[in-house]
């Protein structure tokens, strides 16, 4: 008896305010609903997105298809897909969700702001680019993932830099192996 109630329930959107759920209604305006990946990381990513403290998806988690791109979509065969890689970037936030902008607050800065800046591209080889967080904090949250140009920046527990290898935990274990295995 709980099965079948279960299965008849509606399926939600999760994502803090959407109301959307599936049935014929959407279905007919193009609304399609997507589960949750199913690695580690990628249904992290999808999680920190949402914004949502503690929220934690399952296997039936969904979200609705208005919280991805147009171009996130593979629409080729009868089934309408999300491609590799994609994660949810639409979102109508409440206040308290949305993240502040930064003002500048001296002519200097300003200054700088209005001046032209070189094209990011130009400057950052997004695909070169790692992410490595350091916190010490005894209950660790996860960071949001970071993205330039629309590319996830890898995160990474250790890296080689200048010659010297860190790690997250800024333990020299790392280093030091590296170094003694060089000398022998």
């Amino acid at each position: 008896m709980i099965l079948k109630k279960y299965l008849t329930m509606p399926d939600f959107c999760a994502v803090y305010g959407c109301s959307n759920h599936r049935s014929l209604e959407k279905r007919t305006r193009g609304i399609t609903f997507h589960v949750f990946p199913k690695t580690k990381e990628r249904r992290r990513q999808w999680e920190l997105a949402l914004r949502r403290d503690g929220f934690v998806s399952c296997d039936w988690t969904l979200l609705c298809s208005e919280h991805f791109r147009s171009e996130g979509f593979d629409r080729t065969g009868q089934t309408v897909r999300l491609k590799d890689g994609v994660v949810p970037t639409i979102f109508n936030f409440p206040a308290h969700l949305q993240r502040p902008e930064a003002t500048r607050s001296t002519t200097t800065s300003r200054r700088a702001e209005d001046e032209h800046q070189p094209n990011v591209v130009s400057i950052l080889n997004v695909a070169k680019t790692r992410e490595m967080v350091i916190d010490f904090r005894r209950v660790r949250t996860s960071p949001l993932p970071l993205c330039i140009l629309g590319e996830d920046v890898a995160v990474v527990e250790d890296y080689k830099y200048l010659g010297v290898h860190l790690d997250n935990g800024l333990n020299w274990r790392i280093n030091t192996d590296a170094v003694h295995k060089k000398r022998y």
